[in-house]
């Protein structure tokens, strides 16, 4: 069986007369021309005064970074009464003969602020060759030594070892468990304690008419203060959160008990107040009402 080839339905267009079928179409090119695209030209004479004056910048840079006319010739401290003016320069990094353009302000002041004895710190550059250095410094509220140690050292009122003294004049003195010394920068006991510690000594006077001259803190954790006429206040342990508020009731049974007792007594001994609502009383002359913390109070 033959099958007849259908032709199309849409009749052909004819082809354009005069063009070959493997010939393109020609037409119009709707686009920039490469010269179009093209960067400008810039004058040579541009180019080098450019560079010549990217060289001048540069120069003038150096010269102000390591020549003398902006040199750091010098540090003014202000604020500093326990470390020299050269001390803070040192410990600052402004102890060179750099630049004072190259001084980084903000790295001079965390270097300062690393030493025991400062609070705060501002460091200042001014033209042409100056540091302002302005610092606040600790002030000491307690001495603290070891044991029986007669190595006296100064305390911030957050309790971290300032350097030593030999002088308590003033301050809160402390004496803490036996053994080494502390070193510069340690703390020494909580600080919290410490705050504690300062502020029943300033009111001491006022609510029993007796000055403070210590306090004792042993191994164990316990606080003893002691009475310049002699006479001991034995609070027991301060370790835990829940003892350090306990102290509160501690002064209060204290000073409920001045309506019965003579606190300027040469006779009275100490008073105990390890239970706030049993205190109780020794004297001298008499026997104890109650006996005085066992030497071991640890057990």
């Amino acid at each position: 069986m033959k099958f007849r080839r259908r032709s199309s339905v849409l009749p052909r267009a004819p082809w354009p007369n005069g063009l070959e079928r493997t010939e393109p179409l020609r037409g119009q090119l709707w686009t920039r021309s490469e010269r179009a695209l093209r960067e400008p030209d810039v004058h040579w004479a541009r180019k080098v005064i450019a560079a010549a004056a990217a060289g001048i910048e540069i120069a003038v840079l150096v010269y102000l970074w390591f020549g003398p006319a902006l040199t750091l010739h010098n540090v003014q401290v202000i604020g500093a009464r326990h470390m020299t003016s050269s001390q803070i320069a040192h410990a600052a990094g402004l102890s060179g003969d750099g630049s004072v353009i190259s001084v980084d302000g903000e790295m001079a002041k965390q270097r300062l602020l690393n030493q025991v004895w400062i609070r705060s710190a501002k460091v200042m550059p001014q033209l042409p060759g100056t540091v302002l250095v302005q610092v606040s410094e600790w002030e000491p509220v307690a001495s603290y030594h070891a044991g029986p140690s007669t190595k006296l050292y100064l305390l911030s009122s957050q309790a971290i070892v300032l350097g030593t003294t030999t002088s308590t004049a003033g301050l809160v003195d402390v004496q803490g468990p036996t053994g080494s010394d502390p070193r510069v920068g340690d703390r020494a006991l909580d600080a919290q304690l410490l705050t504690a510690l300062v502020n029943m000594q300033r009111a001491f006077p006022t609510l029993f008419g007796q000055d403070v001259a210590g306090f004792i803190f042993d191994s164990c954790g316990s606080l003893t203060l002691v009475a310049k006429k002699g006479w001991k206040v034995y609070f027991g342990r301060v370790l835990t959160p829940e003892e350090f508020g306990t102290l509160r009731d501690k002064l209060t049974a204290l000073k409920a008990l001045a309506r019965d007792v003579n606190y300027s007594s040469p006779d009275l001994d100490y008073v105990n107040v390890m239970n706030p609502a049993e205190p109780a009383v020794g004297f001298k002359s008499r026997p104890a009402a109650a006996a005085p913390p066992t030497p071991n109070p640890c057990k």
